[in-house]
């Protein structure tokens, strides 16, 4: 095993109390590490966590398990399967709480068809949401779709508002 993490007891023990700030907290602590044996520690304590109805780890769940997903897409198309409808799964719990980074991760979902039937439309309607919500990522794509008409008919007007709010929103971020 890699070097060990620094863990304090008090942190330990909220986790294993059903704290899920607390669980959460210790998954991405375990997260940090590349051995293997932490990974799987992070996933179980996220796990408890976005069970617990804790948001973000919904989101980081479902957002780890699509990009394990993409990894092993070409090897293991079965497998990548499973972890998508695990990701598809968690990131829609998320969504329920208007999380905007998880509604843009959707949004992918159905512009790719992972998983779920390819419905550009829907995409599109998920991508607005986010960007009303502050997503950048999701302004950003919005730009290029109603640019380039991407799904929809081209619509100059609304790709220079998405253009707007995502350079005030990086400005503001800074």
């Amino acid at each position: 095993m890699s070097k060990p993490l620094s863990i304090s007891p008090a942190l330990l023990n909220r986790a294993a109390m059903g704290n899920p700030a607390a669980q959460f907290e210790l998954a991405e602590i375990y997260m940090e590490s590349d051995d293997e044996e932490y990974v799987q520690l992070a996933e179980e304590w996220a796990l408890k966590a976005a069970q617990l109805g804790h948001v973000e780890a919904m989101y980081w769940l479902g957002e780890g398990y699509a990009v394990y997903a993409k990894d092993i897409l070409e090897e293991d198309p079965e497998e990548a399967k499973t972890y998508f409808e695990h990701a598809h799964r968690w990131l829609e719990q998320a969504v329920k709480h208007q999380h905007p980074a998880a509604i843009f991760e959707l949004a992918n979902f159905y512009r790719r068809g992972d998983v779920v039937e390819k419905d550009v439309a829907k995409s599109i309607e998920m991508l607005e949401q986010a960007a009303k919500l502050g997503e950048v990522q999701a302004m950003r794509d919005l730009v290029a779709i109603y640019e380039h008409g991407l799904g929809v008919d081209i619509d100059e007007d609304k790709a220079d508002f998405w253009a707007e709010k995502a350079n005030t929103a990086e400005d503001s971020a800074e």
